[in-house]
């Protein structure tokens, strides 16, 4: 009894192991190994490329072994051999043919990656050398010492022999070159590519759908609703209803087997009918249990949105002007619409892949203690085949899906362009153009969707053909045994109702793992918007800066965009409290770079920034932008209200605050003649007004926010000079007893300033007043004397070509 007890166990448990070992292997190596990607020489990789030939010859010799052994147990089953050999049972048949399944499925072509095995195989393959190890010994101790009593169980022992070398061989074969390069490795404590070749990397499209899932962690804290102790309570309680339903899905196909067993009895069996209609309403996504785990997981999926994508967008609103310069509006917008992908795949996996895992094995261990293990094995195997097909099969289809969405943001990223570049278009009478670009990008992601419902219309047909052949053989087997009086209609019945629940969670894995893939291919952007880190942060020791006097002092700074070209060379300056500074020269000579380094967009290479004699970089990044008031050129306003855009920069204040601001902008009475006033809605960017009241309820946005310390860049520049000298007015106004500094194109705006710096590239060549500087004679003065005659030719010419400009 107990060698036979122990005989079971081993069956089911040597491909259980084998698999776990496996899925846990690759989880630990997922969450914990480092790689270090480029390190491998091109003797590594001729090495492992030859060990993986090796070893795949050898799991294919295995998986001959296997054949050959099976077909021995199931001659001795057919042909009713004696043996008192503890293997020769249908348990001991179903072992190896799952043992067979997880060979075969490494050995199957990657449409990713050639044949390459992983050290969480090399594992599997340890573990089942023991297990095969076991079972000679338990041979051994059922004969004695002569386990040999025929020729037919000489070959069997050969076999199992075999199979225990091969197992090593093929571990040993994966382990050496990794044992020989951490040796050639050895001492070697500095990567040749530095810090970023020593950090690990994981590719999630190649790395295995551990590795891939595991890529999304960064993303794990925001789903579960931490900040509520009544969502958690109640996602626990639909845990809890989950379980129950699994129960029910046991309890139904058995009590309808009850019923029709009762039905022989001649009378109606009401207890059993009710039981069965009580059971069936509480069955099922639209059953009692189903509804009221929906109902109450609502709120829940709600939060997991909310905090989801208000993360998502608060990390883009953070990160560097770096990261914003450099991507296309388009793709960022699409990016972001990715929350509800990401929210729709943890409803799927919580609520319907997890279930529907645990519905199949319930369901094969279900099979083996009520009708055998042959059942057992035919639903075992055609679940593993069916869900084998959809994952490989997917994995062809995950390319062209990725494919399709890379092509469907290029389209989007058009249309956005153009939509938002609409004057542009215009002026160059460019629609046909952006028309015929449009529908090439339409047909390049038709062309791509098209394969995708194709190769989606194979899978379903493959899937179904699986698991009709399956039920085929469960209704011959079982047919067979009812002719033979071995069981009762009831059970045909039970099996045939059992099998029909199977084939909805089987069904639905085809369309949710396709939809799952579809989610995370949709979420990677959204992942890696989330992986993008801010390149100007705040120190650990950074302080407030709580009160601002407006002394501003830039000290030998150095910095370059591209490291090949400076942008600032050695520059040092002075700005005094309340005083006004100007800084002009030649486009490209580092003007604007000034007042981003100030308002620490970015970092300096060399040098430092102060205020009130305090680096900004020592200071937390919105105490500094508080103090700082910024006009730039191009006056941005949000598609709403003219109050809106002016309450912006300071939502508490006043209407009489507002008011006196845009008196000061000498914009208040231009707004008061729209006929909605201060409600007047400015369009997309603003583009309802015209350049100048869009400058002004800039000017008088920043003099609403009241800042010590005042950035002017080229705030009149795009502007004519009648609407520049109003300008010009308003901006003295609010400069008046502030620190300010100007980046100045026209040089008749700055003559009233207490400081003029002249750049060239990148470079302070000259520093003074307006009078000091033209005395000069230097850099200045001929700017000044190139723009003196310029305007005098301009204004002698009263003809020419008529352009036509926005006021």
């Amino acid at each position: 009894m107990q060698v036979a007890t122990l005989t079971l166990a081993l069956c089911w448990a040597y491909p259980a192991s084998i698999y776990l070992s496996y899925l846990f292997s690759r989880l630990a190596i997922a969450l914990w190994q480092k790689k270090e990607e480029g390190a491998a020489t091109p003797w590594y990789k001729k090495t492992r490329k030859t060990a993986f030939t090796a070893i795949f010859w050898l799991q294919l010799l295995q998986c001959v072994n296997l054949v050959i052994f099976i077909g021995i147990i199931g001659l001795h089953l057919s042909k009713g051999f004696k043996s008192e050999a503890w293997w020769i049972n249908k348990e001991y048949m179903a072992s190896n043919i799952a043992v067979i399944m997880f060979l075969v499925a490494g050995l199957l072509p990657d449409p990713d990656e050639p044949f390459s095995p992983s050290l969480s195989h090399a594992h599997a393959w340890i573990l089942a050398a023991v297990t095969e190890a076991l079972q000679i010994a338990m041979f051994c101790f059922q004969f004695g010492k002569d386990p040999v009593n025929s020729g037919m169980e000489s070959v069997q022992l050969g076999l199992l022999m075999l199979r225990i070398g091969f197992f090593v061989a093929m571990a040993a074969i994966y382990l050496q070159p990794m044992y020989a390069w951490s040796h050639i490795k050895l001492g070697e404590t500095d990567p040749l590519l530095g810090e970023i070749a020593a950090k690990p990397v994981r590719d999630a499209q190649h790395g295995g759908w551990l590795d891939y899932v595991v890529g999304f962690s960064t993303l794990f804290p925001y789903l579960w609703p931490s900040d509520s102790r009544r969502l958690q309570l109640r996602a626990v309680f639909c845990f809890f209803l989950l379980i129950l339903q699994r129960i029910v899905n046991i309890l139904v196909p058995r009590q309808l087997g009850f019923v029709v067993a009762s039905l022989g009895s001649g009378t109606i069996p009401y207890k059993q009918l009710a039981i069965y209609l009580v059971l069936r309403g509480l069955q099922g996504q639209q059953g009692v249990i189903g509804s009221i785990r929906a109902l109450l997981w609502i709120s829940v999926n709600q939060s997991t949105y909310r905090r989801l994508t208000s993360s998502a967008f608060e990390h883009v609103l953070s990160l560097s002007l770096e990261f914003h310069l450099g991507k296309r509006i388009g793709e960022v917008m699409s990016a972001l619409s990715k929350g509800s992908a990401l929210n729709t795949f943890l409803d799927g996996l919580i609520f319907q892949l997890f279930p529907m895992v645990a519905d199949l094995w319930i369901a094969a261990l279900y099979f083996l203690i009520e009708f055998g293990a042959f059942y057992a094995l035919i639903v075992i195997s055609v679940t593993w085949l069916y869900l084998f097909v959809t994952i490989y099969m997917a994995k062809y289809r995950g390319r062209a899906r990725r494919e399709m969405v890379n092509r469907e943001r290029e389209m989007e990223a058009a249309k956005t362009d153009a939509l938002m570049s609409y004057e542009t278009v215009h002026h160059n009478s460019a629609v046909p153009n952006e028309l015929s670009r449009f529908n090439g990008l339409i047909k390049s992601f038709q062309g791509a969707e098209y394969f995708v419902f194709f190769s989606l219309n194979m899978l379903n047909a493959t899937q179904n053909l699986l698991f009709t052949a399956g039920v085929a053989i469960v209704c011959l087997l079982c047919a067979y045994q009812i002719s033979a009086d071995m069981q009762k209609v009831s059970m045909f019945v039970t099996l045939i109702t059992y099998l029909a629940q199977l084939q909805a969670p089987l069904n639905f894995f085809g369309s949710f793992y396709t939809q799952v893939q579809n989610n995370l291919i949709d979420a990677e952007r959204m992942l890696a918007l989330f992986k993008e880190k801010p390149l100007i942060q705040d120190g650990d020791n950074a302080m407030p800066l709580n009160y601002c006097k407006g002394k501003v002092e830039f000290k030998n700074i150095n910095f370059a965009y591209d490291e090949r070209r400076p942008a600032l060379r050695d520059v040092s300056f002075v700005v005094e409290p309340g005083t006004s500074t100007a800084i002009v020269g030649e486009s490209g000579s580092g003007k604007s770079t000034i007042l981003k380094l100030l308002f620490r967009f970015y970092d300096v290479a060399g040098g430092s920034v102060q205020v009130d004699g305090m680096d900004v970089r020592d200071m937390t990044i919105a105490s500094l932008r508080s103090h700082l008031g910024v006009v730039p050129q191009d006056a941005i306003l949000f598609n709403d209200t003219v109050l809106y855009n002016l309450l912006y920069a300071r939502p508490e204040a006043t209407m009489e605050q507002v008011y006196e601001a845009c008196r000061a902008a000498s914009i208040h009475d231009r707004i008061i003649s729209f006929p909605d006033g201060y409600e007047t809605k400015v369009g997309e960017r603003g583009l309802r007004l015209s350049g100048g009241e869009k400058q002004r309820i800039t000017i008088a946005r920043t003099f609403l926010r009241s800042p010590q310390i005042l950035l002017l860049d080229e705030a009149t520049a795009s502007l004519d000079s009648q609407t520049e000298r109003q300008i010009q007015g308003a901006l003295e106004k609010i400069a008046k007893g502030r620190t300010s500094i100007t980046i100045a194109h026209r040089l008749s705006t700055i003559t009233k300033a207490d400081q003029i710096i002249v750049l060239h590239q990148g470079r302070v060549v000259e520093k003074g007043t307006h009078t000091e500087l033209l005395s000069a004679n230097g850099m200045y003065s001929q700017m000044w004397e190139k723009q003196t005659k310029a305007k005098v030719k301009a204004d002698s010419e009263n003809d020419g070509n008529l352009l036509i400009f926005p006021e």
